[in-house]
């Protein structure tokens, strides 16, 4: 538990023209006062400044724990974390340079098969619904503690009974998977009324495949049918929504909206602008066996940044701590220089 050192300073004025203080050197002072000294490093008003829109932008991310007191108090904390992770970061020679962070954009970029830095920038604004500047300059954090997990942090591998459990409470989020068959016709030309004309085909198909369901696969086997499964009556055999959105996203859509064995989709154009039907042959949760690696993964992320949470808690009451901030110190009751604060 870290002791934290309150220190008043008393000022003695002389009023005097010799030494009336100079105002632009006084508000420049107080602008960029110390407000906390976190081992070698200090958080000053200008840090707190910059710190506010930073803290609202990224204070969604954090735990509940992490958002107690008044959002001044909050913001103080937030910078006096993030100065202990550098603080290590420093001891063990982890630097972030320019350099470093192009690496960075250029692996991220390459794991999600982006070549287009502008098609990057609104990936990462959607992914993380973030402004791509403020991710940015928050990557230099983001790439240290990376680094720290890797050096200072074990994160527990999940168990086999978590990965069970979390998948028999999230069956609804694990999606489903489906086996069913398809007819896709092209238009001839980009007429109106070749388009039509295929729509109205397709719309007689369902209509009658409504009627007797025999029918959809008699079409579906046919040689006008240009689905790649077409030998096998255009069945595709079971496949999870999830795998099949990275390839047609379209049909995997209607699917989900579709429904259960039995059901046959309205008419529709997949993402090559064809014209598609899709008969549901059979529906069921997605297999623990598909999604496995999936929920791992997903697990672990979570007990690393559990992990890290916990590391940050530990090494800042091992961190020699000094708060000058009057509005944390009123805040916290912190009135006694030897008193000991467990921000916890």
């Amino acid at each position: 538990m870290s002791r934290i050192f309150v220190l008043f300073f008393a000022s003695v004025f002389v009023f005097s023209p010799l030494f009336a203080p100079n105002p632009s050197l006084s508000s420049y002072e107080s602008l960029n006062s110390v407000l906390a000294i976190v081992g070698p490093r200090s958080i000053s008003s200008l840090d707190y400044e910059e710190g506010v829109e930073r803290y609202k932008n990224l204070s969604r991310f954090f735990p509940n724990y992490r958002k107690k007191g008044s959002l001044h108090a909050q913001v103080i904390d937030f910078l006096i974390d993030r100065a202990v992770v550098d603080n290590v970061a420093d001891e063990e020679s982890v630097q972030v340079n320019e350099k470093r962070i192009e690496a960075e954009i250029q692996k991220r970029m390459e794991a999600q098969g982006i070549t287009d830095l502008e098609q990057f920038k609104k990936s990462v604004q959607s992914q993380f619904n973030l402004p791509y500047e403020v991710w940015l300059e928050d990557l230099p954090y983001q790439i240290k503690k990376g680094q720290l997990l890797q050096i200072k942090v074990s994160p527990p591998l999940p168990s086999e009974q978590e990965v069970q459990s979390w998948y028999n409470k999230n069956k609804a989020k694990v999606g489903s998977e489906f086996k069913f068959r398809e007819i896709v016709f092209s238009p001839a030309n980009s007429s109106i009324d070749e388009e039509t004309r295929i729509f109205n085909e397709l719309t007689e198909i369902r209509n009658k495949s409504l009627k007797d369901p025999s029918f959809f696969k008699l079409v579906a086997s046919g040689p006008r049918n240009e689905s790649r499964y077409r030998l096998n009556g255009g069945l595709v055999n079971w496949v999870p929504t999830f795998e099949l959105y990275k390839t047609q996203p379209t049909t995997a859509s209607v699917l989900a909206q579709v429904g259960g064995q039995g059901k046959i989709s309205e008419v529709f154009r997949d993402d090559r602008k064809r014209y598609c039907l899709v008969f549901v042959e059979g529906m069921r949760p997605t297999p623990l066996d598909a999604v496995r690696k999936g929920i791992q993964g997903f697990l672990f992320r979570e007990k690393e940044q559990t992990s890290f949470e916990e590391w940050v808690s530990t090494t800042r009451k091992a961190t020699s701590i000094s708060i000058f901030d009057p509005i944390y110190i009123k805040e916290h009751n912190i009135n006694n220089p030897e008193e000991k604060y467990n921000t916890d």
